[in-house]
Order: C-alpha cells, then sequence, then structure tokens
C-alpha cells in the first residue's frame, strides 16, 4: 500500500503545483466514498457448448482528495481497499481478471474435483483522474477519466492446510465514470458514480463495474 501511494503521490504533485500556481485556482475537496464493484466471470463447462456465469462484488471503502481549476475541472486522487473471501472448487478456481493462474501460482493441484479452497483478496486500489463537474443550480453531473493503480494480495488455503500468499501487482490501468448528485451547500455536495474498470484494455470487453457513493467538502 506504501508503495502504491508513493507511485501515485510522484505523479501527481507535478500536476498539483502547477495547478496551484494557476490564478484559475479554486479549492480542494476532500471526500470519503463507499462502493461495491461487480466482476462477471465467464467460464466454459466440459461440453464446450455451454458456458456457466459468475459474478463476484467486492465493497470497497476509501478516500479521495481533488484539486479544483477553472471551477469546473479536478485532479483527483483516491485510495481505498478491498476484501474479498470466496470458497470454491480447485478445478473452478479462476481469476476474473485474468492475471492469476492459480495451478501455477500457487501449485494448486485441480486432480481432485470435490478439493476445495479458500480464495481471500485483499486489494488496495489508487486513482488519478480527471473530473468534469458541470452545475445546474443545486443538480451536478459529473464525467471523469484516469487511471487506476491496483495491488493485490492474495491468500489460497486448499482443504484447511496452512494458507499460501502471495503478492501481485501494481497492475496500471485506465478507468472511467460518470454520476449526478446534489449540492447542499456551495462547499458541500452528495455524489452517484457509475464507474468502469477497463482491465482487459486494449480491449474494451470485459470491464468491471462500480457503483460509488461519495459526500464531498471543498475548502
Amino acid at each position: 500500500m506504501t508503495r502504491l501511494n508513493l507511485s501515485l503521490a510522484r505523479l501527481l504533485l507535478p500536476l498539483a503545483f502547477v495547478l496551484c500556481a494557476s490564478s484559475s485556482y479554486a479549492g480542494i475537496t476532500f471526500s470519503p466514498y463507499v462502493s461495491i464493484r461487480s466482476t462477471k466471470s465467464v467460464k466454459p463447462t466440459k461440453t464446450k457448448s455451454t458456458e456457466t456465469e459468475t459474478v463476484k462484488q467486492r465493497k470497497e471503502a476509501g478516500l479521495r482528495a481533488g484539486i479544483k481549476f477553472f471551477r469546473l475541472l479536478s485532479l483527483q486522487l483516491s485510495v481505498g481497499q478491498s476484501k474479498l473471501t470466496t470458497t470454491e472448487k480447485t478445478q473452478a478456481a479462476k481469476d476474473e481478471y485474468g492475471e492469476i493462474d492459480y495451478e501455477k501460482d500457487f501449485n494448486m493441484s485441480t486432480a481432485d474435483p470435490l478439493q476445495e479452497s479458500k480464495i481471500t483478496e485483499t486489494q488496495s486500489n489508487g486513482r488519478v483522474t480527471l473530473v468534469v463537474d458541470p452545475s445546474f443550480g443545486f443538480f451536478m453531473l459529473r464525467g471523469k477519466a484516469g487511471v487506476i493503480a491496483t495491488h493485490r494480495k492474495v491468500d489460497v488455503e486448499v482443504d484447511g492446510a496452512l494458507p499460501v500468499s502471495k503478492v501481485f501487482g501494481p497492475t496500471y490501468k485506465p478507468t472511467s465514470g460518470f454520476g449526478a448528485g446534489i449540492r447542499f451547500s456551495p462547499r458541500m455536495y452528495a455524489m452517484a458514480e457509475y464507474n468502469f474498470y477497463h482491465y482487459a484494455f486494449p480491449e474494451p470487453e470485459p470491464f468491471e463495474r462500480e457503483v460509488a457513493v461519495t459526500y464531498a467538502i471543498e475548502l
């Protein structure tokens, strides 16, 4: 998590210096957020004529900080973390992002169809995004695009044996999204967002969906 934050800080600080030196600089925003991220994984069956689809959901919580300029644009830095535990047959264990091969990376045997594995994954995510926030009275819209850095710690336990832990990443992929919100005062607003994590980039699909809610205070 520390290496991830340092990498994002190196990316953000030069931009922040330029924006703060601008006469159009308007303020700083802080906003805690919670989100639910959903990823679909399609697996072929033994007959190869049909497929099964599984959905994994991750609950993430974190904090965003933004440098607002030109009263419409802002540069946001966010850090958050999620934890997901699943239990499934070793033959069916599959990483929905396509980045981990459980049989190879964890020496997991898939010979026994009844053998179960418990997989616990902790994800630390950092995002740098450019945000456009047009306002119409107390109503707000949002569009954004940026980069997400993901650090993954995975623990695999097979049939009660001691868990094996490995770390993957960070990886860097594009992210985008849109949202709508309500402004309670000139310095406070709430926003609901629908975001996309393009982990198969440059292919347009598949991608991860995220529904996020934020409450922001502008200084």
